[in-house]
Order: structure tokens, then C-alpha cells, then sequence
């Protein structure tokens, strides 16, 4: 799912796990991430902590730990002392994942978010030209029609 499809669950139980004819299917999808969203990282994390919870509570043998399964489905090799460096790491990338975005280097993947983040701009920029010109569809409180009665 993550290399595939470029998703991470984000709310990943034993529950959301159907084996069907030799092969696992990923079902209740509605709150997934893109592989790039701020914190798919943390998401994916605990999602191979869950299922490594769930795992060992069936006391399997040889049951990948989280920190093992995250870097096998990432591809990410990065040194790590225990769950806390481990985590900080994650972090680490998160941040320079987002500093990366808000630079231009990932945005073809949130082509939705860009363009209507541009769109905003454009706009306002024009109802301030409009404004300054007298043009706007704004109405323009000094040429109100007032009232003669008295």
C-alpha cells in the first residue's frame, strides 16, 4: 500500500486486515494519507506498532518489531539506539519532508492544494486592484444613495 499505492492507513487495526484466496486486502481506507502528508510518517509507525501489538498478544513467533517493519516498508535506513531515537528520526524526516513542500520540491503531489492555494492569491490580488480602481463588486460606502427625508 505504501509503495503501490503511495498511501498509509493511518488508523491501521487487526480489523482492517482481510486475507482472502492467499492474499491481504486493506479495507476501511476513508482516513488515509498520500506517503507525503506531514505526518504519514508517524501514522505508518504506529500503525506497525499496532500490528505488532496485535501479533504478539497472539503469541506468534518471530514477530517483526515496529521500528524493523517501519524501515522495510519505507526503505528508510537510518541508525537508531532504541524507540526514542527511532522516533526522532521520524521526526526529523516529517520536518524536512514538510520544509521540502513548502519549497516547491513535492508539490505536483498536492496539485489540488496548490491550485487552490494560487487561486486564493489571485483572487485576493485582484479585489484589491479592483478595490484601488473603483471597479470592485464591492459596494463603495461613499457612493451609497442617501436618504433627503428629514
Amino acid at each position: 500500500m505504501y509503495t503501490d499505492c503511495k498511501l498509509v492507513h493511518a488508523d491501521l487495526s487487526p480489523y482492517n486486515l482481510l486475507w482472502h484466496n492467499g492474499s491481504l486486502h486493506f479495507i476501511d481506507l476513508s482516513q488515509a494519507v498520500l506517503t507525503d502528508h506531514p505526518s504519514a510518517l508517524s501514522y505508518l509507525y504506529r500503525d506497525c506498532c499496532t500490528m505488532e501489538k496485535f501479533f504478539k498478544q497472539k503469541n506468534l513467533k518471530n514477530v517483526v518489531d515496529p521500528m524493523s517493519m517501519f524501515c522495510n516498508i519505507t526503505g528508510h535506513t537510518f541508525k537508531y539506539d532504541d524507540e526514542t531515537t527511532f522516533i526522532r528520526e521520524i521526526e526529523h524526516l516529517q520536518r524536512q519532508d514538510v520544509h521540502d513542500f513548502k519549497h516547491g520540491n513535492t508539490a505536483s503531489d498536492y496539485a489540488f492544494e496548490t491550485s487552490f492555494n494560487e487561486t486564493l492569491v489571485v483572487s485576493s490580488d485582484e479585489e484589491d486592484e479592483e478595490e484601488e480602481e473603483g471597479t470592485g463588486s464591492r459596494p463603495n460606502h461613499d457612493q451609497l444613495p442617501t436618504s433627503t427625508d428629514s
